[in-house]
């Protein structure tokens, strides 16, 4: 079943689109979605700015600089951008969940006590750099204590650098912040704020999850379980228990949860699609691995097999930045910078085209 261009409008207002739903700041912008996908730095500045209310560029790199926003693999494997409160909440939250890539972590070379070692000199590299350290001068320290960061297979090379820097994330002890000459800077997780009970086996697992599905609800609805499952990695069991709890937990938090267009979303998200329609229904220019886009397993609503693959043409994951009008893609922008339309003269171009010019300007804080 496709879903209707009105759930496209849903999440459209949802995800602080409109101006009704725009977040007042990067930190707002970021809590409302609870994660962010974070893969192609770049494009993280875009995907938060196009969600505030006149917020500059330099604002945004002030929250990672200020530690109020952290980027690293809280869930499925996949970089997210989430607030520092948020961090280890959701990271322990699904950490049972990353079993197969501990394995093939393992299959790397990377047992116990290697990262035992790795985490030391990770620890007194920070201690030294307390405002963060880069990735190659963290490299460079392993590499100097001793630590092989490169597989023997010349076709894996990088692999293991990348699960051991990873690894460290999932464990709770780095997570990357401040923004540098386009990369963001590994910090101490240790001083983020901590998350107690929430892993599993813990006593507050399952509520935590119930509040996961609400937060994931309220700023992406309309979603059902196997969005829910596709977006945190859970399986579709956990996302059903979790999501027939979120109404409960949404009202307790203060976050009510209603059925909307077959999904779950904020409970007055069918006025504010009424009364923001117009707004909803605009050219929107959106970055690569846009949460508008990424951020559900059933896209139906925002486009079919053929957007898809103007999105990412190679089926590689390398998702490209895309317009949205009147609630669907009608273009994806190449790596040259060239616009490709689902249909031939697309009456979107001219528009579209000025927003994508205008975000552009945005990024490199251009005046016009």
């Amino acid at each position: 079943m496709v879903l209707s261009r009105r759930a496209s409008l849903g999440r459209i207002v949802a995800q602080g689109l409109v101006s009704a739903t725009a977040a007042p700041s990067p930190l707002d912008a970021v809590e409302n979605l609870l994660a962010l996908q974070g893969q192609q730095a770049s494009a993280i500045p875009w995907a938060i700015g196009v969600r505030c209310a006149g917020v500059s560029r330099a604002q945004v790199s002030v929250a990672f600089d200020s530690g109020a926003l952290v980027r690293s693999w809280p869930m499925r494997g996949t970089v997210h951008v989430t607030s520092a409160r948020d961090h280890h909440w959701l990271r322990r939250l699904l950490r049972h969940r990353s079993g197969a890539w501990e394995r093939q972590a393992l299959s790397l070379g990377l047992d116990e006590a290697l990262v035992e070692r790795a985490a030391q000199v990770a620890c007194d590299l920070l201690e030294a750099s307390p405002r963060g350290v880069s990735r190659a001068d963290l490299v460079n320290a392993w590499e100097s204590s001793g630590i092989d960061t490169v597989t023997a297979s010349s076709s894996q090379t990088g692999l293991r650098r990348r699960h051991l820097v990873m690894r460290l994330h999932l464990d709770g002890l780095l997570a990357a912040g401040p923004l540098r000459a386009g990369e963001h800077l590994m910090i101490d997780a240790q001083v983020l704020p901590g998350a107690p009970g929430v892993a599993k086996g813990e006593c507050g697992h399952e509520e935590a999850l119930a509040v996961l599905a609400a937060r994931y609800a309220w700023g992406h609805g309309p979603i059902g379980e196997a969005d829910l499952a596709r977006w945190t990695g859970l399986t579709v069991t956990e996302a059903r228990r979790a999501i027939a709890q979120a109404r409960e937990v949404g009202d307790s938090i203060g976050l009510p949860i209603a059925e909307f267009e077959g999904g779950l979303a904020r409970s007055d998200l069918a006025d504010l699609v009424e009364a923001h329609r117009d707004e909803a229904r605009a050219v929107f220019a959106l970055p690569s691995f846009d949460e508008l886009h990424v951020g559900y397993r059933d896209r139906s609503c925002l486009t079919d097999r053929a957007g898809e693959a103007l999105i990412c043409p190679g089926a590689n994951g390398m998702f490209r930045p895309i317009v949205v009008a009147n609630g669907r893609v009608v273009a994806a922008r190449s790596p040259g910078g060239e616009l490709t339309f689902t249909e031939k003269g697309s009456s979107y171009a001219q528009e579209a085209q000025r927003e994508m010019a205008r975000w552009g300007d945005w990024l490199f804080e251009k005046r016009r």
